[in-house]
């Protein structure tokens, strides 16, 4: 295996489809409109119970968030409205997958499994904050979605931008690892089942 392999098993981990038909999704699209594409063929072929969009101002979409934004996508595709809950509070993505857990018990609505998703080069970052923050009995996966910038597991290292995204997401599990060293629970939380 080559480095360059290794960077890409380490980033870019595939859906590990430890259950299907998630009860939640904490979906993190950013600004990118194409990946709701992904998200409504999931929700058509396997189904959630809820979903959250982040209400954070999003610089790239003019200061709107991406509840704002995505919701009406999704409601345009089939997601009923009440299915997309609003995470009205965090400013950072590990803010937000930490609140977005808790959001469902506001509604008195209670799940067992977590299914994390974003961006393909995010994957790695998303699960650790899954198994870190999710409560102690829900199972947590995480779903990779490529956006146009093909910045994928074959991919990445062929442009100035994939290797800059790469870089940088390195960056940010090295400073969340930092950040976050007294929430790391005992090894047999990341353990497979």
């Amino acid at each position: 295996m080559t480095s360059i392999e290794a960077i890409s098993d380490f980033l870019f981990v595939n859906r590990r489809e430890i259950f299907t038909r998630p009860d939640l999704v904490i979906f993190h699209p950013g600004h990118y409109k194409e990946l709701n594409e992904d998200i409504l063929r999931l929700y058509h072929e396997e189904g959630f119970s809820f979903l959250t969009l982040s209400g954070a101002p999003n610089s790239f979409m003019g200061g709107k968030s991406e509840y704002e934004v995505h919701k009406p996508f999704l409601m345009a595709g089939g997601v009923p409205e009440e299915t997309i809950l609003l995470e009205p509070d965090g400013k950072t993505i590990e803010e937000i997958v930490r609140n977005s857990f808790l959001i469902p018990s506001r509604y008195g609505l209670t799940y067992q499994t977590a299914l994390l998703v974003g961006k393909s080069f995010f994957a790695r970052r998303l699960l650790l904050m899954g198994e870190l923050f999710a409560p102690e009995d829900v199972r947590v996966d995480v779903l990779g979605l490529s956006d146009r910038r093909g910045i994928t597991r074959t991919e990445w290292m062929n442009s100035e931008i994939g290797r800059q995204r790469v870089s940088g997401e390195f960056k940010r599990i090295s400073s969340l690892l930092s950040e976050l060293n007294h929430y790391i629970p005992s090894p047999s939380v990341f353990t497979t089942p």
